[in-house]
């Protein structure tokens, strides 16, 4: 049984993240963690595991408290956190490599989670060249390799179409009916759980998440002219992999880009914004070349675009760049962390210092204070709480509604669908489908 008796834990030394917390996961049990971004989930689950010890309090796994990440398997928020090695395969490898087990042992549990995960052709892959989604299930594969007691998942399907993701539904099932105890972190578990828990502030409390007012239905943009976003012709290559093979598309409005994880999206997301040069073909915005700043990029992991010391100068750094008047930078970093509802008590804060859902909306921030004449959201709303997801779609449909053109990629459709003029689906590097919506 993971017990958790009495645990605190400050990063400052000043502020509990983790704040006096109790709480039991026994073999077998499945248990939901919920709660807003910014809550301590994450650094609760990192207690779990070992990777953080408490400030104060305990924390034990079938009576041990030191060499929990044997007991338990923990995959994190963001893949790349965990993943150490260059090649697929050696990174399924390392959990079993340092439990000491002989190497027959080794490739016959690397071959078992590959194949658990589906990820088999992926093999002899560079973990650098794979998508959000194929990283996550590389982790999920290394973790399950250590045939752990525990497993602590921190929204571990986010980055995942809906077909892994019931495959990934279904490989934790099978580890609980093993007697496996599994906590998920998620705003959507994958499934019914045992016991629900909710986290508030660093205080963990049983039940569901606190009541929200009942949603109002998101009406569409008022339509009038967009820009056009259009790629012709698109090829890239890595190595010998090939990302995107003679892509054309025009995004106008909101367009909603959808595939398979390592179907190629987040490759186009970077082509399409000048950030990748392709192999081949061409990007325009309204008809002119596409120049570094001309279309803002929310990158799938926001951590890649953060760097700054406080999120208020992480925000005011396109408009600083662009030439625009330090009072006049500040202005439009507040009114874009407004839209976002990030709110003025982080504005001093490192933005390294916030849960994920928390940077990826400052992350956004920092793309809407520049302006540009078209977006491209790459898994915008992952790892984002209720209402930050209520608070982007707005924050979407506004900036279509100011002529701004939007491609949106994402593994959740079915809350953009009413509001897309466009969609279209990338299989294999290629357009599959592709044709207005609403």
């Amino acid at each position: 049984m993971i017990e958790v008796r009495d645990a605190c834990f400050s990063f400052d030394g000043t502020r509990n993240v983790v704040d006096h917390v109790s709480l039991d996961v026994a073999s077998g049990e499945r248990v939901a963690l919920l709660g807003l971004n910014g809550s301590g989930k994450s650094t609760l689950a990192r207690l779990l595991n070992g990777s953080l010890r408490p400030s104060s309090g305990a924390v034990r796994v079938d009576g041990e408290t030191d060499g929990l990440a044997r007991l338990v398997g923990y995959v994190r928020q963001d893949p790349r956190n965990q993943i150490v090695s260059a090649v697929v395969s050696d990174e399924v490898a390392f959990g079993p490599r340092n439990l000491g087990l002989p190497r027959a042992e080794v490739l016959a549990r690397v071959d078992e989670a590959l194949s658990a995960c589906g990820i088999e052709a992926l093999r002899d892959r560079m973990t650098s060249e794979l998508s959000g989604g194929q990283q996550q299930l590389v982790v999920l594969a290394g973790v399950l390799a250590m045939r752990p007691r525990y497993l602590v998942l921190d929204e571990a399907t986010s980055m995942l179409d809906q077909p892994t993701r019931a495959r990934v539904t279904r490989i934790v099932g099978e580890a609980s009916a093993r007697g496996v105890g599994v906590l998920e972190i998620s705003h959507r578990p994958m499934a019914a759980p045992d016991r629900t828990l909710c986290m508030r502030d660093g205080h963990v409390f049983e039940g569901g998440a606190p009541s929200e007012p009942p949603e109002s239905p998101a009406q569409p943009y008022t339509s009038r002219e967009t820009s056009s976003l259009r790629g012709s012709n698109l090829t890239a290559v890595y190595g010998t992999h090939v990302a995107l093979d003679d892509v054309s598309l025009d995004a106008r409005g909101l367009t909603l880009l959808l595939g398979p994880s390592g179907g190629g999206k987040t490759t186009l997301a970077r082509v399409l914004t000048g950030v990748l040069a392709p192999d081949a073909g061409t990007v325009t915005l309204d008809g002119r070349p596409v120049r570094a700043g001309d279309v803002g990029l929310a990158f799938q992991r926001p951590e890649d675009q953060l760097f700054c010391d406080t999120v208020l100068d992480d925000i005011a750094y396109g408009p600083r760049v662009r030439g625009v008047p330090e009072d006049e930078a500040l202005s439009m970093a507040r009114d874009a962390a407004a839209l976002l509802g990030i709110g003025e008590e982080l504005y001093d804060r490192s933005p390294f210092e916030l849960s994920g859902g928390q940077m990826r909306r400052v992350a956004l921030a920092g793309v809407v204070a520049s302006r540009p004449g078209a977006y491209v959201l790459d898994e915008p709303t992952a790892g984002l709480d209720a209402p930050s997801r209520r608070a982007l779609r707005d924050l979407v449909l506004r900036l279509v509604g100011d002529g701004a053109s939007v491609l949106l990629i994402t593994h959740d459709p079915d809350e953009w669908l009413p509001l897309a003029s466009a969609v279209v689906r990338l299989e294999a590097g290629r357009v599959r489908e592709a044709g207005a919506h609403a």
